[in-house]
C-alpha cells in the first residue's frame, strides 16, 4: 500500500477531488491510501470527494480534520493563509508503522505511473523533491549556492527521519528567525532545513508551468525540455496558469476537465468562459502570442 497526502480547503476541494481521480486512473495496478487533511471543508464537499474515489478499485480515502490551534506558533507571511503548513503534520496523519508518503499540492495532476518513488533507496534522505532550474532564491533560505532549490508541492517524506530528526520544530524555527525574508514560507524553510538531506527528484515528478511555455527554461536545451514534456510524470499548475479558468491555454488544461467529468464536480463552468474568451484565445494562437507550447507538443495529449 502507497501512501498519499493532500491538503486542502473548501475552495481547493475540486481541484483535490481532480487530483485524486488522475492519480487512480493513471496507476490502476497500485494502492494507494490517500489521507486528505483538511480545514473548513462542508460536509458536500467531504461527500464530494468521497467518491471521487468509489469508482476506483485501487484507492482508499481518509480525511482528516485538522486543528486550527496548532498553526498558531507559525508566522503570519505575506498573503499566504497558514494552511499552507498543514503538509508538515504528514508524521501525525498516518499509522506509525508507514514509512514513507507522497505529498502533492491540489493543483497537480499525476498523469503516468509514480511507482518508482515507491520503490527507490530513501533511507538515507528526509525528504525527495524536484529542483526549481536557475532558481534565484538561496539568500532567503541561507541555502549555500551549490545546492538546488527545490518546489514543495511534490514532496516525498521519510516519516521516520521525519519523526526523528524533529523536522517541524526546526521549519518552525527557521520561520520566526527567517519572516522578515521568508517570502515562500514553507517552501523557503523546507529548503533552508533541509537541503543536505533532500533526494533530488527527477524534472518529471513536478513539471511545474515554466517549463511548458515556448520562451522558458531554453538553457535547459532542447532535447531536454522535449524529454521532460513528454514523460511528465506529474505536472504542477503553479503560478497563474489555473486550468479551470477558460482563458488558460496550458496544454494539459484538456487533461484537467477529462478527470473533472469523473468527479461530482463534473458541472463546473469556468467563470470566465464566453464566446469572447474563445476568440482571445485562439487569437492568441492564430497570431503567434501564445506563451504556451500547442498539445501536438505534448505527449498523450
Amino acid at each position: 500500500m502507497n501512501h498519499i497526502l493532500l491538503t486542502t480547503d473548501e475552495n481547493f476541494a475540486q481541484h483535490c477531488g481532480v487530483c485524486i481521480v488522475s492519480l487512480l486512473k493513471n496507476n490502476p495496478q497500485t494502492e494507494f491510501e490517500i489521507t486528505v487533511a483538511v480545514m473548513g471543508l462542508s460536509q458536500q464537499a467531504r461527500e464530494k470527494l468521497e467518491q471521487c474515489v468509489l469508482n476506483f478499485p485501487n484507492g482508499t480515502l481518509k480525511l482528516v480534520d485538522f486543528d486550527e490551534k496548532k498553526l498558531e506558533p507559525f508566522p503570519q507571511i505575506g498573503a499566504y493563509r497558514k494552511n499552507i503548513y498543514l503538509r508538515l503534520w504528514v508524521d501525525e496523519f498516518v499509522a506509525e508503522d508507514v514509512e514513507r508518503v507522497l505529498y502533492l499540492d491540489v493543483d497537480t495532476l499525476v498523469v503516468d505511473t509514480i511507482d518508482e518513488l515507491f520503490n527507490r533507496d530513501f533511507d538515507d534522505f528526509v525528504i525527495g523533491a524536484v529542483d526549481i532550474p536557475f532558481a534565484d532564491c538561496h539568500h532567503r533560505c541561507h541555502l549555500p549556492l551549490e545546492y538546488g532549490y527545490f518546489n514543495s508541492g511534490v514532496l516525498l517524506f521519510n516519516i521516520p527521519r521525519w519523526r526523528k530528526e524533529h523536522c517541524r520544530d526546526d521549519i518552525l524555527n527557521f520561520l520566526i528567525e527567517n519572516k522578515e525574508i521568508a517570502t515562500n514560507p514553507d517552501q523557503d524553510a523546507l529548503n533552508g532545513v533541509l537541503y543536505q538531506n533532500r533526494m533530488t527528484l527527477d524534472s518529471t515528478y513536478n513539471v511545474i508551468t515554466p517549463y511548458f511555455r515556448r520562451s522558458e527554461y531554453q538553457q535547459l536545451g532542447h532535447d531536454e525540455l522535449v524529454r521532460i514534456r513528454h514523460e511528465a510524470k506529474i505536472v504542477h499548475f503553479n503560478g497563474l496558469a489555473r486550468p479551470w479558468f477558460y482563458s488558460c491555454n496550458h496544454p494539459y488544461q484538456r487533461k484537467y476537465f477529462e478527470y473533472l467529468a469523473l468527479t461530482p464536480w463534473r458541472d463546473f463552468t469556468p467563470q470566465d468562459k464566453s464566446l469572447y474568451t474563445l476568440l482571445k484565445k485562439h487569437l492568441r494562437i492564430l497570431l503567434g502570442k501564445e506563451s504556451f507550447v500547442q498539445l501536438s507538443d505534448v505527449k498523450g495529449i
